[in-house]
């Protein structure tokens, strides 16, 4: 690992940490900063994931039909888990506004979260078994 994405990570991390201490501190007055910073990992995250296939696309051509297979999917599952969700409000005491398309985006991103989780838990079951199959 590259020195500068070794310091870059424990700078995100530390300041993950400051932000979400703080924000437990003082729920109201740091909700505004804990979604920005985490709209700031977003979009990295989506830069990172766009930009760096699209870097190696250009070194190999070939690679253009993969990723867009892999795009594919992903909208596919984003899909799926959009019409999954439902917007309903949860029972509670917020004091927040939300709108039922905030509340389907939420849902949707909870079922996407659910969705990787289980498709991680399968990669790493699976991929134990078919290790130990292979080793007979």
């Amino acid at each position: 690992m590259s020195k500068l994405i070794k310091y870059l990570s424990y700078i995100l991390f530390g300041l993950a940490a400051i932000i979400t201490v703080a924000f437990f501190l003082n729920k109201e007055g740091m909700l505004d900063t804990f979604l920005g910073y985490a709209y700031i990992l977003l979009g990295v995250a989506i830069l990172t994931a766009v930009g760096l296939p699209f870097i190696q696309m250009l070194r190999n051509p070939k690679a253009l039909k993969k990723m867009l297979k892999n795009i594919l999917i992903v909208i596919a599952v984003v899909v799926i888990a959009y019409f999954l969700a439902s917007g309903d409000p949860l029972p509670g005491n917020l004091n927040i506004e939300t709108t039922s398309s905030t509340l389907k985006m939420t849902d949707t991103g909870l079922i996407i979260t659910y969705f990787l989780f289980i498709a991680a838990i399968v990669a790493i079951v699976g991929g134990g078994m078919l290790n130990l199959l292979k080793k007979r």
